[in-house]
């Protein structure tokens, strides 16, 4: 959807240049705004652009837009005071983006309806300020309208004589107001359990001996732990309640260790570095979480790479080149017994791995969580920014719709584009409650690829795009603890989803897996996936 509007924005701008008030108004039932701008000799910069990235085709859209054009003047004067070139604006598409779609506002807002506003809100998502001074529309006191009412058949444009610079994105100030949780269960004779935040049943639930939960998004604070068996209630917590400090952009393990039985069941945090990897690395996290084991060493084909790693130590992190190693594990100072033997475990590069020695002595075993580096690059927050305290948002953590959260999270832009051409934007923001396995943008554009279509092609294919969406929807909130105990989930598309749980969340023989889990909504429960569900013929 936002290359769609970047698409409207640029060749509207190109527009602004072509005709003459006059000229355009009689061309209006005819030319809509693609077949202005493609006319235009004026602006073969922006026209060049959309060429070189295969975008023109897809203005085909009825709108209505209105675009702020400036003048080729004006874009001259505006980057010659960015101290920047026509080629580095156009190679920033961030940057781009913002100022593109900050020009731009929703409808057909002609020059007699603009003069009766204050202000109008663009799709950048930010609002322009607009007053009439000495018979003149100026725009955030700077800007003036020096042409109006061009138009097109899908809209209107109205000329400026400057660029129009968005304010700060208050993104930048949200994606650090987050931090993200989950829990371990790695208490061999403890029963199966629940977590409560804040005194309420969370979205970890039924979390067995060994199991790691999905990641929890939540807004930075101070929070109230505790963990019980399931099926049973807050008071009944054999672990907490515990005030923890979540803390901004951090990434918390919250393992429960030790033996229910001999009252020792404890939790250690490991809060994981997921800094940037070196190119060609990965970060292994390592936790000694078996209580009766001594220390140990962890030996890489035969040469140490931790030593006198002890129960109830802080986990080891280390950064190794990418590979396959034959790992064991060993008492400290000894090369024998071999307590766990990981032979050929590989090791991919730009991903994190959080490895846990978990069980007994007599009987030692391992987990392993990966994630890989590229789908955190994008990871923002999923909840709106306000200025909630913790105790208010834990009366209700979601704070939006699955709609609200998709649109207001930049890894779903696809997704979004697709659920308001299927028509299913409403439904989905309805009461639901609904669980939603949401493809990121990587997922689309990989799955378009394997599929040799376009993204205007499945969009415009409303029948085949509503098959797709509902079948990565499911009635009920879901969480990744009820995921993990299911062996397939019915959607909303009639069709089921088959679920493997033996190593991470994978569905459908491995079309996709769950990268972050129990993104918890006012309506439901999103779990973000890698790859593209396609539902089986009929």
């Amino acid at each position: 959807m936002r290359k769609y509007i970047i698409i409207v924005v640029l060749l509207a701008l190109g527009a602004a240049f072509l005709l003459p008030a006059g000229a355009a108004r009689a061309q209006s039932d005819e030319q809509d705004i693609v077949a202005i701008a493609s006319s235009d000799p004026q602006f073969s910069t922006l026209v060049a652009a959309l060429q070189a990235a295969d975008l023109v085709e897809t203005l085909q859209g009825e709108g209505p837009f209105t675009v702020f054009a400036p003048t080729n003047d004006a874009f001259a004067a505006a980057l010659d005071a960015l101290g920047m070139t026509a080629d580095e604006l156009l190679a920033d598409t961030d940057t781009l983006t913002q100022i593109l779609l900050y020009h731009v506002v929703p409808g057909a807002v002609t020059a007699d309806q603009v003069v009766t506003l204050s202000s109008a809100t663009t799709v950048q998502g930010s609002d322009l300020s607009i007053a009439v001074q000495d018979g003149t529309v100026v725009l955030n006191d700077s800007v003036n309208v020096v042409t109006t009412d061009i138009m097109a058949s899908n809209g209107v444009i109205h000329v400026i004589d400057g660029v129009l610079l968005p304010p700060a994105a208050p993104v930048e100030a949200t994606e650090t107001a987050f931090g993200y949780l989950r829990v371990a269960h790695f208490s061999p004779d403890t029963p199966a359990v629940e977590v409560y935040v804040n005194g309420e049943l969370s979205g970890i639930q039924a979390l067995n001996f060994g199991d790691v939960s999905g990641w929890v998004e939540l807004p930075a604070g101070q929070y109230e732990l505790a963990v019980a068996p399931a099926g049973t209630s807050y008071v009944d917590a054999a672990i907490g309640p515990l005030n923890y400090d979540l803390q901004a952009g951090t990434w918390n393990t919250i393992a429960a260790v030790g033996s229910l039985d001999a009252g020792t069941l404890a939790v250690q945090v490991v809060q994981e570095d997921y800094s940037p990897i070196a190119d060609g690395s990965a970060r292994v996290t390592i936790l000694h979480a078996i209580e009766d084991a001594p220390a140990v060493d962890i030996l890489a084909d035969g040469a140490p790479i931790v030593t006198g790693l002890a129960f109830g130590d802080d986990a080891a992190t280390l950064d190794v080149p990418a590979g396959t190693y034959n790992l064991q594990v060993v008492p400290s100072g000894a090369t024998e017994p071999v307590v766990l033997d990981l032979s050929g475990t590989e090791l991919m590069p730009h991903t994190f791995y959080f490895v846990a020695a978990t069980g007994t002595l007599d009987n030692p075993g391992v987990t392993v969580e990966a994630v890989e580096a590229s789908l955190l690059a994008d990871n923002t927050t999923g909840y709106p920014a306000d200025d909630m305290s913790s105790d208010e948002m834990s009366e209700d953590a979601s704070m939006g719709s699955i709609v609200d959260i998709a649109v207001a999270d930049g890894r779903f832009t696809t997704l979004v584009a697709a659920v308001q051409a299927a028509g299913l934007a409403n439904t989905l923001a309805g009461d639901g409650p609904f669980t939603v396995f949401a493809p990121t943008d990587d997922a689309f554009a990989a799955a378009l690829d394997a599929l040799g279509l376009t993204a205007d092609e499945l969009l415009a294919d409303t029948d085949t795009l509503t098959s797709i969406l509902l079948y990565h929807v499911a009635d009920g909130t879901l969480t990744a603890a009820d995921v993990a105990g299911m062996s397939s989930i019915p959607t909303l598309n009639g069709a089921a989803i088959a679920v493997d749980a033996s190593s991470g969340v994978v569905l459908n023989d491995g079309q996709a897996t769950v990268i972050l889990a129990d993104i918890m909504a006012s309506n439901g429960v999103i779990h973000v996936i890698d790859g593209v569900l396609l539902p089986p013929s009929n």
